[in-house]
């Protein structure tokens, strides 16, 4: 054994999220790292001296009757593979070692095992808006499948272009899909490159090198669809040895239904259980009281026919004056009774600028509308959706401004579904320039959520804007808007 470097250095918080709880499965304190974050770093190097042992035996720090002397965490990679996720040492522990692969190098004690350890995985996403495939691949066998030599242990450029050119075309041959029992060829959205980390999958950059051994590639496909889909399908055809079983998960709003796919049994399918769906509703924003007033039209009617058959009857000397009183009497009495029905709300021809509860109201409701609307994948629905809450006149300008500005991209690609929004702020409202209306700056925040192979993704993003807002046949629309800050939350 040799010592190649021993330093004092700070310690790297890989602490779990969930430290310092109960395990609800081992009932055992989760630990959490100590409070002195010093530690003493040692690389130390033993040597196989020209051999190539198949298993190599790790024993911690134990006493006399076999017993731990101190935690220990590790994590151990072959070459590039992590063999584990972190994890702590509770004894010796036996590593069986595969030279010709190192994906499949395993320790004796199955506990000691990584959460992604199947090289090839596929997914099927159902939304109302529409149908994915999803498969996340390890590089060295996308190439094989794409037909890519790789040379070395990591991509070069010219690898890599080929490989992103060739993998997608050739992965949607080799799993076709079906949607309502049609054959569909899906769309080919994205190809992203991930590498397994302590807490889960990390995206690679452009300028990232790719191991071949150890890296993913995850590839996305869509069809568009009106509203849920009944039932969806994919035939996973890809079955490199020596991997005889392929993870499959057909997701949807219930969660997620999985499945182990063999070349004998290769269909994912994904069918629609639920008894009742509501769609987001997109509604028009109403006049309120900031725009309208309540007009009694039956009281107005009776007053005035009282007054008319009193003036009728006071030129009748022919008719008792206790009849005329009486009669009178009823038409009053009736015109009281009458103020608590038969009122009509009618626009209000001197309404002012909103106030500011009033405002909040109509640009909270116009940004749910719009958030809800740019979920819609296929274009003419989209029109349809925002067109409820945009004017005639501005269309295509606004559209743009909200398709480049509120819809917010996840982590690899797609668009994150909002949930709703909050923290909503209207400041500064002012009569509209030029004509009736208003403006006003609404900040407001929303979470989006996503999944995307295998798990889940949210994002909060802070929200600035200039809204224009305009009464429009007995509806606010909206009819310019500039959004000024779009911030994720850190």
């Amino acid at each position: 054994m040799t010592a190649e470097l021993v330093e004092s250095r700070t310690r790297v918080d890989r602490a779990s999220p969930l430290a310092g709880r109960r395990d609800p499965t081992s009932g055992q304190i989760v630990p959490a790292p100590p409070n002195d974050k010093r530690v003493l770093y040692a690389e130390l190097f033993y040597s196989f001296e020209g051999t190539r042992p198949e298993q190599v035996t790790i024993v911690p720090p134990m006493d006399e009757d076999g017993r731990l002397r101190a935690s220990t965490g590790m994590i151990v990679y072959d070459r590039d593979v992590p063999v584990i996720d972190f994890r702590y040492l509770s004894g010796q522990e036996t590593l069986n070692i595969d030279w010709s692969d190192p994906w499949y190098s395993r320790f004796e004690n199955t506990t000691l095992r990584r959460h992604y350890r199947f090289p090839i995985q596929t997914f099927l996403y159902a939304t109302p808006y529409e149908i994915r495939h999803e498969a996340l691949i390890r590089v060295r066998n996308a190439a094989k499948l794409a037909g890519v030599s790789i040379a070395g242990r990591t991509m070069t450029a010219a690898e890599r272009k080929e490989f992103e050119t060739r993998l997608p075309s050739i992965l949607n041959e080799r799993s076709p899909m079906t949607v309502e029992g049609e054959k569909i060829v899906p769309s080919f959205d994205r190809l992203s490159f991930m590498r397994i980390g302590t807490r889960g999958l990390n995206f690679l950059g452009d300028d990232d090198e790719i191991l071949t051994d150890a890296d993913f590639v995850g590839l996305i496909y869509s069809i568009p669809t009106d509203g849920y889909a009944q039932k969806a399908t994919v035939e996973w055809t890809v079955f490199p040895a020596p991997v005889i079983k392929v993870p499959g998960n057909a997701t949807d709003a219930a969660g997620p239904f999985l499945a182990d796919l063999t070349p004998d049994d290769s269909v994912l399918t994904w069918v629609n259980f639920f008894k009742t769906y509501e769609p987001p509703i997109i509604a028009p924003v109403v006049y309120g009281k900031e725009r309208t007033v309540d007009v009694p039209i039956l009281t107005i009617f009776l007053t005035a026919l009282t007054l008319g058959v009193a003036a009728l009857l006071s030129r009748r000397r022919s008719v008792l004056v206790a009849r005329r009183i009486g009669v009178v009497g009823v038409l009053v009495a009736v015109t009281g009774v009458s103020t608590q029905f038969g009122w009509v709300t009618v626009v209000n021809p001197v309404a002012g600028v909103p106030d500011d509860p009033a405002a909040a109201r109509i640009t909270g409701h116009l940004i749910e509308n719009f958030h809800k609307g740019l979920q819609e994948k296929i274009p003419e629905r989209l029109d349809d959706a925002l067109i409820v809450s945009v004017s005639e006149d501005s269309f295509e300008d606004v559209k743009q401004e909200l398709s480049r500005a509120l819809l917010i991209e996840m982590q690899g690609g797609g668009v994150g579904t909002i949930g709703g929004i909050r923290d909503l702020v209207v400041t500064n409202v002012a009569p509209a320039s030029g004509g009736a209306g208003f403006m006003a700056t609404v900040n407001w925040s929303v979470t989006a959520s996503g999944n995307h192979w295998g798990h889940p993704h949210q994002k909060t993003i802070h929200f600035g804007a200039l809204m224009d807002i305009a009464p429009i046949d007995g509806v606010w629309k909206l009819t310019g808007m500039t959004v000024t800050s779009a911030q994720p939350e850190t």
